[in-house]
């Protein structure tokens, strides 16, 4: 149970780092002219996914139960990798 908590305390933190990206994201997208974003919709779309995706991975990982453990550790590390790769190529890719 403690390496269970332990994890979802850097988990914490992993998202208000993702929270902080994706504020940065909302700013700079705001912030672009209508061609620019229908150009990004899709990739902005895919942010969306990406960290709903991340949602219910961490939300699974609360109801594991120890044998699960590292199964679902993995998941949400790579359903936090893949949304943080998704808000770092969509800020390269805006103007």
């Amino acid at each position: 149970m403690l390496r269970r908590e332990a994890y979802l305390d850097r988990v914490v933190g992993e998202v208000e780092d993702l929270a902080a990206r994706v504020a940065l994201l909302k700013g700079r997208f705001a912030k672009q002219k209508v061609n620019v974003k229908l150009e990004h919709y899709w990739e902005l779309e895919y942010v969306r996914t990406t960290f709903a995706e991340f949602k219910r991975r961490v939300s699974a990982l609360e109801d594991a139960d120890s044998d699960q453990l590292d199964h679902f550790q993995d998941d949400v590390e790579s359903a936090w990798k893949d949304s943080m790769n998704a808000v770092e190529t969509l800020l390269q890719a805006l103007p």
